[in-house]
């Protein structure tokens, strides 16, 4: 089986190169012999040669040939009337004549005939009858109007020969004659041919310009970089010149733009383009571009771009040659720059290097060519399309590194930003309405509603004078490793640490600080059982929580700001916790946290009115019950409405009810401390009056605190 395919792929082989093997006629004497030639339907055959020429004369049949002169000579085809080609001579380019070709051909089967643009227009006749025309042709120059559109025409030959007559017209244009040779072969060859150049040109024609609209894009989003808006508008430019060149499918897909403005397009890339392709490459390669070569190079591109503009064709057409000069000289001059800069090693110095030099060659190709000094073909759009493919793939490296450091930065700025998040956090920056701590600015501040949560470590100074430093900041950082994610998990969020305190805020419920509260005191529990187990001290903390209004927001100067939050509402509550060590307990709520106390089915006693240091009016504190294990909070709540209407009577003075209230509340629960602070105060109380009554000095000492109401110093 693959001994069958490899011979099957050899004949195959040999067959095709049979076929392109065959030796393509030339026309000599205005006449080519095409009758032993095998047509098919893969390839065409050039109309080159020796074409017979009349200059200024019109004729369109060989009947019409009996009475006329002969040929003023047999030009080389395709080739200008003014290249000097013909017979020697050089025609104006304004003009008109007739050129003639007689086909031999082996049958009469149809054939195809793919004309391109004549300069600049024509009729064409076959065997005595006008098959085709473009634009519009006369003797008199006057009425002469060009038209650069191929064409495609399919004919029957007589007798097996075609006799073309070919009247070409000139007024405008630079050259005048053939610029291309018409090609011939059988209809399906020919049609085959045409739609494929046309999709090419199309083909680079969409991806030129998509390529240029996507580069303009960038620019838009990123305008900091100009380099893609120039590179981008160079491959506009380049994209028009590929659709009116070629096949110039531009003239198939409208008529509204006119011949003049086709032509102007045409030559395009050689003023306007240059503008933009110099103006690319200075902001690729600032430094290895000069600032002057560059306007040197630039200035006769403005110049002829504004002379396109004002002037007519005729007259627009006189600059092409020095213009195609320019622009190979600055061609020449950006090599040599990409070159330098290739050695310097820029980035993708190589890759653009590589595609220019095509597109230079290209270019060169092309001005030849059009000036029939080569036999070669336009190559330009292959080349500027190789050049702006490759210098695609050089941009999207570009963009591709970028965004690579993008995403480096951008993880390290999430890096930074975690870090940042742990002096400052991201709930504060919520607060202010900022997305991150880059829009905060001095004065940024807010009012708002929350509960505020300090504590702090007992006898901390005591404990901290047993160990070194080092052991300190172990011991300090392993607390708040156990709160910190309590507090978070409460929906809370740690403000400020001070010293072995810290202050947390809750911005949600105030029943959240509660809840957090008797977590923490349940992991210091869990804690200290650590501690005992390693032969440590255990240690307690005080807990004071408070809600109101408060006011968050930046403060400090220009160059050392810090978030915080200021109102009375920061400062009751850090009042209250230290309270937690005058009365010897863990936990203290203030009088507003009573009713959020409730609505949570937590339980609360109130244990005193206390007038704090900056408080002009007394405040009540509250005894959070559910610190206590379940069957010690039993005897708390039985005695909690005794013990409560003792702390009233205390207030008002009333020692000797009180002190039996306090008595029972003691004698029903031996562990309530508090009733036993208040009949030890009571009787310093009654001590305190007897020795008024007494006529004693108002100043004796008293061995612990005998004011009626106790003060927070």
């Amino acid at each position: 089986m693959n001994k069958r395919w490899l011979s099957s792929l050899c004949i195959a082989i040999f067959c095709a190169g049979s076929l392109f093997s065959q030796a393509i006629p030339k026309a000599k004497n205005g006449s080519i012999d095409l009758s032993s030639y095998q047509f098919s339907d893969l390839k065409t055959v050039e109309l080159s040669g020796e074409w017979a020429f009349w200059w200024n004369k019109k004729y369109t049949n060989a009947t019409e040939l009996e009475s006329a002169p002969t040929p003023d000579s047999y030009p080389p085809i395709p080739s200008y009337w003014g290249s000097g080609s013909h017979g020697g001579k050089q025609f104006p380019a304004q003009g008109s004549a007739t050129y003639r070709l007689t086909i031999h051909l082996p049958d009469s089967q149809v054939y195809g005939l793919y004309v391109p643009q004549m300069v600049s227009s024509y009729d064409l006749y076959i065997n005595g009858v006008l098959v085709g025309s473009n634009g519009l042709t006369d003797i008199n120059p006057a009425k002469v109007h060009g038209v650069f559109k191929p064409n495609v025409y399919f004919v029957t030959p007589q007798n097996n020969t075609l006799d073309i007559f070919l009247f070409i017209a000139n007024r405008d244009y630079r050259h005048g004659g053939q610029w291309k040779p018409i090609l011939i072969g059988t209809a399906q060859a020919v049609q085959n041919y045409y739609n494929r150049s046309l999709m090419i040109e199309l083909f680079l024609f969409g991806s030129i310009l998509v390529i240029g609209l996507y580069n303009i894009a960038l620019f838009l989003f990123r305008p900091k970089d100009r380099s893609p808006l120039f590179f981008g508008l160079f491959c506009i430019i380049v994209a028009l010149r590929v659709i009116t060149t070629g096949t110039i499918a531009l003239s198939h897909l409208t008529s509204i733009v006119p011949w003049e403005i086709q032509i102007k397009l045409e030559l395009s890339v050689f003023y306007l383009g240059a503008l933009f392709f110099g103006l690319f490459f200075k902001e690729l390669f600032p430094t290895d571009i000069p600032s002057i070569g560059l306007g040197i190079m630039l200035a006769p591109a403005v110049l002829f771009t504004l002379l396109a503009l004002v002037l007519p064709l005729k007259l627009f057409n006189l600059l092409v040659t020095p213009m195609e000069i320019t622009a190979i000289a600055g061609l020449l001059f950006v090599l040599v720059c990409i070159t330098v800069a290739w050695i310097r090693k820029r980035e993708n110095a190589a890759l653009i290097l590589i595609g220019f030099l095509l597109f230079t060659i290209t270019a060169i190709n092309d001005v030849l060519y059009s000036k029939n000094i080569i036999a070669t073909a336009y190559m330009l759009p292959l080349g500027l399309f190789s050049f702006i493919f490759l210098q695609a793939i050089a941009l999207a490296r570009v963009f591709s590194n970028s965004f690579t450091r993008v995403e480096q930065l951008s993880d390290e700025l999430s890096t930074v930003n975690k870090s940042m998040s742990r002096f400052v956090p991201n709930e504060f920056l919520t607060f202010l309405n900022k997305k991150s701590i880059n829009d905060i600015k001095l004065g940024d501040q807010v009012l708002r509603s929350i509960t505020i949560l300090f504590a702090d470590i007992r006898s901390f100074t005591t404990l901290s004078e047993t160990m070194s430093p080092q052991d300190n900041f172990n011991f300090i950082n392993s607390y708040f490793n156990r709160i910190g994610p309590i507090i978070r998990n409460h929906h809370g969020f740690i403000d400020k640490y001070i010293g072995d305190g810290i202050m947390a805020l809750f911005p949600e419920m105030p029943q959240d600080a509660v809840q957090a509260s008797l977590a923490i005191q349940e992991q210091l529990n869990e804690y200290n059982k650590e501690r005992l187990s390693y032969g440590l001290q255990p240690i307690s903390i005080g807990i004071g929580i408070h809600t109101g209004l408060v006011m968050l927001g930046i403060i400090g100067e220009q160059q050392r700001i810090e978030s915080t939050v200021i109102s009375d509402t920061v400062n009751l509550a850090s009042r209250i916790e230290n309270l937690t060590r005058t009365y010897n307990v863990p936990i203290l709520l203030s009088g507003n946290m009573q009713s959020y106390l409730q609505e949570a089915g937590f339980h609360g006693r109130l244990i005193d009115t206390v007038l704090v240091k900056g408080k002009s009016q007394p405040c009540d504190i509250y005894e959070l019950l559910d610190v206590y294990s379940s069957r010690e909070r039993i005897y708390f709540l039985e005695t909690q409405g005794i013990f409560e209407q003792g702390v009233r009577l205390y207030h008002e003075k009333d020692y000797e009810k009180a002190m039996k209230l306090f008595k029972l509340c003691y004698a029903k629960n031996p562990q309530d401390n508090l009733s036993a602070l208040y009949i030890y105060r009571i009787r310093n109380a009654q001590r305190l009056r007897t020795l008024q009554k007494d006529g004693a000095s108002a100043n004796s000492k008293i061995e612990t605190d005998s004011q009626p109401v106790p003060r927070n110093s």
